[in-house]
């Protein structure tokens, strides 16, 4: 299902997920920014071992992540690899120091108590899309991570060079662990969070989340990237590595 791949660097274990769609490449452009502070991992998306069972997939895959992740290690997510390390946070905490997300929300769809998210009738339509056409679905999804930002052509340029090689099923399978509520996993919590959000993300509302996380956990920390859409980590990178590096620092 998935393997994590060390690299070069120099301090504290460092694991990145990428988010649906896109593979670890899309992290490669902070490597030289990462490896003088940080040993740094990222997790690979395999195309063998998937479960038949939709149902034990996001179980297998912690499973897959807990056996070969370093111990007290920095994980950084990005949307569903946030989705990912927070869970994982939860459920093995020895595997987890300190959370950093990135453009995510523990919510995704709407529910009665939770507005700031993606109507359900939306999502519900993005799967039906995806399983129809999945290849200008999934063009038509990078379109709207990079919308608002201004380097839309560099940041766009970098998902269509970093596509998550898998078959469409398993794609489809990961989008549908989006449909999760993660509140009650982030309220319980107990490490370090940084949450880091981009102000012009068409997919998760920056303003809204500054507002609801606290009340979530009162002992989050947020950022919020002026210039960003979807990706902060791409389109304000120097700025993001240096907020990284000292928040673990702290």
């Amino acid at each position: 299902m998935l393997s994590i791949e060390s690299l070069a660097g120099q301090g504290a274990d460092l694991v990145l997920v990428s988010g649906w769609g896109s593979d670890s490449g899309i992290f490669d452009p902070l490597l030289p920014l990462l490896s003088p502070y940080f040993r740094v991992h990222r997790v690979l998306w395999q195309t063998s071992g998937w479960p038949a069972d939709d149902g034990q997939l996001r179980y297998q895959l912690l499973n897959c992540l807990r056996r070969q992740a370093p111990s007290r290690a920095i994980w950084v997510g990005w949307s569903l690899g946030a989705n990912l390390a927070l869970t994982l946070a939860d459920s093995f905490p020895e595997k987890v120091s300190r959370l950093v997300t990135l453009a995510f929300n523990p919510c995704f769809v709407q529910r009665d108590d939770w507005s700031c998210a993606m109507p359900q009738t939306e999502f519900l339509h993005f799967q039906q899309n995806f399983l129809t056409a999945p290849a200008a679905t999934l063009k038509r999804f990078q379109a709207l991570q990079v919308m608002g930002s201004v380097d839309r052509r560099q940041v766009i340029a970098a998902l269509q060079s970093s596509p998550a090689h898998l078959p469409p099923a398993r794609l489809s399978q990961l989008l549908q662990l989006l449909a999760d509520d993660l509140r009650p996993q982030l309220k319980r919590l107990s490490q370090p969070q940084l949450h880091c959000l981009g102000a012009q993300d068409t997919l998760v509302p920056c303003a809204s989340l500054l507002a609801a996380y606290p009340h979530l956990n009162p002992q989050v920390e947020l950022r919020c990237y002026a210039q960003s859409a979807h990706l902060p980590f791409l389109s304000e990178a120097s700025r993001w590595c240096e907020d990284l590096r000292q928040w673990c620092q702290a």
